[in-house]
């Protein structure tokens, strides 16, 4: 996240051009949906920890190079491939948490994961701010790079069994397998479903944050609240989830997550004071935060470990795909429209989400075999 900040922002100064920034965009977002179904083969073939060490080794030295050069053209190669080598990350990592946890332990693990996850989206972009303010965006890729090679050590430091479990015979080897097993299996294609509704609610939601902040007349610091607000947020619901979970089927509290969003995002829509839109972002920071463990408690339970890696996959770059769909034209109906409107919209998709999840409850129990 810092460096994409610090890649946009050095692009506008060098170049003057606001192309040069949407590409930076499209490829931090297009990128890794486009590599996420080979990087799932990899994940279900390699060892996942070696796996996870080379992607944050390989990504440090494209950000380091991305210190030494100036061209734009050059930057945009660089962050091509650093997008292209990140991308078995999140398929391998999620798909390794049963190798860490023990099944009574996977609703903590994840919410450990969710915390983390939402406290780096909040200090990332802020030691990226503070770092161009004090010296250049040179300083922030090295520190990205940096921070690469410190998650290399920390992963390295695992014990455990990492390699994915031998296929059986007969058993689909393809890229495609992940995406095969969700329209297959009743409770996969469900959450798959109703989280590419939740997606897309989140992409309409995206370009509305700096608009509503200005139509308050807070500014950049309205801005930054809001981001606060929603880490805020998403770390409350990082701690309820252990909670939320714990000793309960998944579909309930998924479905509350989503209904919850829906108001946060509707509080936005409607909001007299701005004061009520940091509660509305807050409370959407949650029940994404929640919503987000619960559906990695589904994928992890429901997923055989020899696939696991491939549905991850398939999960990942549907974020991605729903994510740009609202995002190439959301902007527009802002400026058209309002930011007001548009998060009535998201408000509608993230809506759309907690129904698609009912479809939960007529779903195999998750103690069952999964299919393959």
């Amino acid at each position: 996240m810092s460096a994409s900040i610090a890649l946009a922002l050095l692009l506008y100064k060098r170049t003057g051009s606001a192309e040069w920034v949407g590409l930076a965009l499209l490829i931090a977002f297009a990128v890794p949906g486009l590599f996420s179904l080979v990087s799932g083969v990899l994940s279900d073939r390699l060892d996942r920890r070696r796996l996870l060490i080379a992607s944050d080794l390989s990504g440090a030295l494209c950000f380091a190079g991305m210190a030494l050069v100036h061209a734009p053209g050059l930057l945009l190669g660089l962050a091509f491939v650093a997008a292209a080598v990140s991308a078995p990350f999140l398929p391998a990592s999620g798909a390794m948490v049963p190798a860490l946890a023990s099944a009574d332990d996977l609703t903590w693990a994840n919410s450990r994961v969710a915390a983390a996850r939402t406290l780096g989206m909040l200090l990332g972009p802020a030691v990226a701010a503070g770092l161009v303010a004090v010296s250049s965006t040179s300083l922030v890729f090295v520190a990205n790079a940096a921070s690469f090679v410190f998650s290399a050590a920390l992963i390295a430091t695992l014990r455990g069994r990492f390699r994915p479990a031998a296929q059986e015979d007969g058993t689909p080897s393809g890229a495609l397998e992940g995406i095969r097993i969700i329209a297959r299996e009743p409770a996969l294609r469900a959450l798959v479903l109703g989280f590419i509704c939740f997606d897309i609610g989140a992409g309409f939601a995206l370009p509305g944050e700096v608009p509503i902040a200005r139509e308050f007349g807070t500014g950049s610091t309205g801005y930054s609240a809001l981001i606060v607000a929603w880490a805020v947020g998403g770390l409350l619901g990082a701690r309820a989830a252990q909670t939320l979970y714990e000793g309960r089927d998944e579909p309930p509290v998924l479905i509350a997550s989503a209904a919850a969003l829906s108001l946060g995002f509707g509080a936005m829509a409607v909001a007299p004071a701005f004061a009520l839109v940091l509660v509305g972002f807050a409370l959407s920071g949650a029940g994404a935060t929640v919503a987000g463990v619960g559906e990695d408690l589904l994928l992890q339970r429901r997923a055989a470990d020899d696939v696991r890696g491939r549905v991850y996959a398939a999960r990942i770059a549907a974020i991605y795909f729903s994510l740009s769909l609202p995002l190439a034209f959301a902007g527009l109906l802002v400026d058209a429209w309002g930011p007001r409107v548009v998060y009535g919209i998201a408000a509608g998709f993230a809506l759309l989400a907690a129904l698609a999840l009912g479809a939960l409850f007529v779903s195999p129990r998750l103690g069952e075999q999964p299919e393959r």
